[in-house]
């Protein structure tokens, strides 16, 4: 029975990257949809025409983006409306434009179903992290926060029912792409004082 499921398992991954290929080099646009939530099909990465792909990262997004947005608090509210992020953007600590290998390797782990086990979400919500996806105005067209210690995400419209990866391995990425901002359990001391310092 385990070399059952270890073949199958072969043969999905295999697949999914063989599928990646295809679907990730197709240059159709899709536009940005605002309202229309729909199934995605785990091979098929619903922004196509993208210019560049960013990573950011800030300190606990819940504790400091206490602006309401059309009604909406910070946990709960969009994130980015006619193209343009809705929280303070000068809280960003770091920023990180991607290469054409980097969206690569980035796309790769997006696209493919490879959390096995499955990461059990926490009943917190500390965002640290973003994807950003830019088209050639350096408009965002879809973005995608998450937070790691708690195994959370937040997504745009058009990338709803696209969380496959697992947390630990994003984190990994973020880390061998530039990122260095990540706050673990019992280590939050530098981020306390600096939302202390900033009045929060």
């Amino acid at each position: 029975m385990k070399k059952i499921i270890l073949l199958i398992t072969v043969l999905v991954l295999v697949s999914c990257k063989n599928e990646k290929a295809k679907n990730i080099i197709e240059d159709e646009a899709v536009p940005f949809v605002k309202s229309v939530s729909k199934t995605i099909n785990k091979r098929d990465f619903p922004i196509k025409k993208f210019s560049k792909i960013e990573l950011v990262s800030y300190y606990n997004r819940i504790i400091w983006d206490t602006v309401k947005y059309k009604g909406e608090r910070a946990s709960y509210k969009m994130l980015v409306d006619n193209y343009k992020l809705t929280f303070d953007s000068t809280m960003i600590q770091e920023r990180v434009v991607l290469n054409k290998n980097q969206e690569k390797e980035l796309l790769n782990l997006i696209v493919c179903d490879t959390c096995v086990p499955e990461e059990v979400s926490s009943a917190c919500y500390d965002p640290r992290h973003m994807i950003l996806f830019r088209d050639n105005k350096n408009r965002i067209i879809g973005y995608n926060e998450f937070c790691i210690n708690c195994i959370g995400s937040r997504n745009s419209v058009n990338l709803e029912g696209f969380q496959k990866y697992c947390y630990s391995d994003m984190g990994k990425l973020f880390k061998k792409f530039g990122i260095k901002l990540f706050v673990e359990d019992g280590e939050d001391s530098k981020e306390y004082e600096f939302l202390r310092k900033k009045g929060f």
